[in-house]
């Protein structure tokens, strides 16, 4: 079969198809787009106002809820903290309550809630008879650690729990030190209050809860120390909760705690519960900001009755999240609350507009951060702001609300203009079609016969010099044994030449599969090439170094995949630039998500972009100029690209930052 180049006809008829193509297509686009563009800017106008009607009325009913209940509260501040805690259970949003008298000319501003839980507990510590007879003790006989710890546990034992804890402390910390772990484990345990005594129900009793929280996580660190790892990651759990529910003037006294309580599940690998932990930290951590708000402006404000209650917005906060705070004055008593933003928005988002649902998203007002909603439905087209209460966010309506509405609107004609479009299309791209393959096949046959060429030329020079030497062996042109067997050593290499040459001719036809895959560690086999090539390189004088970290294993052929890696080492190494005065080849192993990444750099001759490519295409090769003396039949990264495709991976040849070529082998990773 003669192939030859598309006629010029068949060019001809390509442009007039073409022609024909384009200007129906425009001017179907033409229409449709101003049709669209009407439609798309009414459907705009009529979200908007939907939406700016919708944030309103959220808006009028949270602060009218709100204002309800500071009401409620100043109708009976007595119960403030019973408030407090039914309404974090039936309104998550809400978190902390908040009561004080503002002050005056004539009198002092005055907090009522919530108030530290003992304020005079160090006093108290201070002036106990008990805690004065172990200082004596340990003054007078300072490495009698057993008499100490005596003086500050049986001896303080029927002081206020506040004071026991204190001095069991001291004695634990002091059996520590002797290196008596267990010991100062028992002396904790004997003094500890109930596990299920938390921090808040034991400050209204009257014990400090920083020492509470001071005897517990001692109690921890010494369970790990000890190997009672289950049981301290138990009580770390509880006693981080009842860290978080502190309220607000508590929790700076035991914030060390916090941190503690936290790296302890961190260290023992609890991940997750240590991640909960965070958050309920952090919201524990916006709860005292609102508290210093409170205490350090709203306390000094006027009294302020009648007016309308007003939201704080802690726009600057550190934390990724601020808090936010809605204050007002009722009768006599001021009062805020301190809301969490992630259960406003929820409860927002439940709200929202029907037909809405899926185009719903909320960002931060400065960075464009996405906060809740919809993550997908195209670009923001609708951006609105809340006037009153979560000034810091928008309201965004994605693109595809509207798409999903200004479908219909083209007018009938352009059904059959689009069937008249797509079929012109289909027709261009067939000619186009025949037209590219028949250029493939010929620059196919191209290659075919430059590799017959090539094959033949170097098969026949391994059997050409095999024949030679074994004539000479037959006529007996070799006398001495050690000449014979150096001629037989030849035979046998340029026959291994030869078996090579073959094999890569085979190569070619064979199918690359993998019949039974299995899992293999990329990071070995890397090592076990760095140690092959390692000494090739320094032969050469390139500069090899390797970067390998630990991945996950991949599914396939580790011999396989070993040879395409060892394909490009040593195409990097053919293809040095003789002229650089370093050259350097680097072999790179990272992992990026689900995939595992292995890459050969190299600052060599480098590939052409035209030819990036092509490269992976049988026969090919990378004619010209100052390419070496390497050789080959353009198959060797043709087998890389099928090897790494039976592995489900990708290959690709792009330009090295220092100039040269870098082969990035994308593989999937096997979890482990």
């Amino acid at each position: 079969m003669i192939v030859t180049r598309t006629p010029r006809s068949r060019r001809a008829l390509l442009g007039v198809v073409g022609l024909l193509f384009l200007v129906t297509a425009a001017i179907a686009l033409w229409r449709v787009l101003a049709l669209r563009e009407l439609a798309v800017e009414r459907e705009r106008t009529r979200l908007q106002q939907i939406v700016e009607d919708h944030v309103a009325a959220w808006e009028d009913a949270l602060f009218t809820e709100l204002a309800g209940r500071l009401d409620q509260v100043a109708a009976d501040v007595e119960r403030a903290e019973a408030w407090q805690h039914r309404w974090r259970q039936s309104r998550p949003w809400i978190d902390s309550v908040f009561v004080w008298v503002p002050g005056g000319p004539d009198r002092p501003v005055q907090q009522i809630f919530p108030l530290p839980s003992t304020p005079d507990a160090s006093q108290r510590r201070q002036l106990s008879p008990c805690v004065a007879r172990a200082q004596m003790v340990m003054v007078e006989r300072p490495d009698d650690v057993d008499a100490a710890v005596d003086a500050l546990v049986p001896g303080c034992r029927a002081e206020e729990p506040s004071i026991r804890l204190a001095s069991a402390i001291r004695a634990a910390t002091l059996l520590v030190g002797a290196g008596r772990g267990e010991d100062a484990l028992a002396v904790l345990d004997a003094t500890a209050l109930p596990d299920k005594l938390s921090l808040r129900e034991a400050a209204r009793k009257g014990v400090d809860p920083f020492q509470l929280a001071a005897h517990r996580t001692l109690q921890l660190d010494l369970m790990l120390r000890t190997g009672q790892v289950d049981r301290a990651l138990d009580l770390a759990k509880r006693v981080g909760e009842q860290l978080a529910e502190l309220d607000a003037p508590d929790l700076a006294a035991v914030n060390p705690h916090m941190r503690e309580v936290w790296q302890i599940l961190v260290r023992a690998g609890k991940t997750q519960e240590a991640a909960e932990l965070a958050d309920q930290f952090a919201r524990a951590g916006r709860r005292y900001r609102a508290y210093g708000e409170v205490r350090d402006r709203l306390l000094l404000e006027q009294s302020r009755v009648g007016s309308p209650g007003r939201m704080v917005v802690d726009a600057y906060a550190y934390s990724e999240r601020p808090f936010l705070l809605y204050y007002g004055w009722s009768g006599p008593f001021g009062v805020a609350f301190s809301l969490e933003e992630g259960p406003l928005v929820e409860n927002f988002l439940h709200s929202r507009i029907r037909g809405l649902q899926s185009a719903l998203t909320l960002t931060d007002a400065r960075s464009g951060r996405y906060v809740a909603g919809a993550r997908k439905g195209g670009r923001y087209a609708i951006t609105i702001p809340f006037p009153r209460s979560l000034t810091h966010l928008r309201v965004n309506v994605r693109q595809s609300a509207i798409d999903g509405a200004v479908v219909g609107s083209s007018e009938q004609w352009i059904v059959p203009g689009a069937i008249i479009t797509v079929c012109l299309a289909l027709a261009l791209f067939m000619l186009a079609a025949v037209d590219r393959a028949m250029q493939q096949q010929v620059e196919l046959l191209d290659r075919q016969r430059a590799f017959s060429t090539r094959v033949t030329h170097e098969l026949k020079t391994p059997l050409a010099g095999i024949r030679v030497m074994a004539e000479n062996l037959e006529i007996g042109a070799f006398k001495d044994d050690g000449q014979r067997r150096d001629m037989a050593r030849r035979i046998v290499q340029e026959a291994d030449n030869l078996t090579r040459r073959v094999d890569e001719v085979l190569s070619v036809a064979r199918e690359r599969t993998i019949p039974s895959p299995k899992p293999f560690d990329v990071e070995e086999l890397v090592y076990m090439l760095m140690e092959e090539w390692g000494p090739r390189y320094d032969d050469a004088g390139v500069t090899f170094s390797v970067d390998a970290a630990p991945t996950d294993p991949v599914l396939g052929d580790a011999t396989a995949m070993r040879d395409a890696i060892a394909c490009l080492l040593d195409n990097a190494l053919k293809y040095r630039d003789e002229a650089r005065p370093d050259p350097r080849v680097d072999l790179t192993l990272t992992q990026e998500g689900n995939q595992v990444v292995v890459a050969v750099t190299d600052n060599g001759l480098g590939v052409p972009k035209a030819m990036r490519r092509k490269v992976f295409e049988r026969f090919v090769r990378v004619e010209g100029p100052h390419r070496g003396k390497a050789g080959g039949h353009g198959l060797g990264l043709h087998q890389v690209k099928e090897i790494v495709v039976a592995h489900k991976g990708t290959v690709a040849c792009v330009e090295a930052p220092g100039g040269g070529a870098r082969f990035v082998l994308r593989l999937p990773a096997t979890p482990t």
